[in-house]
């Protein structure tokens, strides 16, 4: 099975305080047992590393984090080329979403992959034909 996983299931995976951590470790636990792949742009990866940093107050937990994740083999990690900025951009104006998110659903258009997310706003503008599922609706 594979995804595009935006940042807030990852941080909310991480981060057992989070209202989501109950439904979206599980998919953390696929991740690290090889059952989903995940392709996610690096912005991914630096804004899961912040926010947890952000949200902890802990530098050497966040450098962790973000080493750990980097290195996972389940996870694909994309660049953001300017090839990639353009298609997010125009994907940007079509559907008024903010840069980042953008750059994630770019991504799932790019490759046909479902995109995983708790942002109901991508669910909503998401032009049709990229699947976008939250958490819960993925069977476990």
């Amino acid at each position: 099975m594979k995804f595009v996983i935006d940042s807030n299931v990852l941080i909310s995976s991480l981060d057992p305080k989070d209202i989501f951590h109950p439904e979206c470790y599980p998919i953390f636990e696929r991740i690290l047992n090889l059952e989903i792949e995940a392709l996610c742009p690096a912005l991914v990866l630096v804004e899961t590393t912040c926010v947890l940093r952000r949200r902890t107050n802990d530098e050497m937990l966040a450098v962790a984090i973000y080493r750990n994740l980097a290195r996972l083999p389940s996870i694909n990690w994309f660049g953001i080329t300017l090839e990639v900025a353009e298609r997010a951009s125009m994907l940007g104006a079509k559907t008024g979403l903010r840069g980042g998110d953008a750059i994630v659903l770019q991504v799932a258009e790019q490759y046909g992959i479902p995109l995983l997310t708790n942002d109901k706003e991508m669910k909503i503008k998401a032009p049709k034909g990229i699947l976008v599922f939250e958490p819960p609706d993925i069977p476990l």
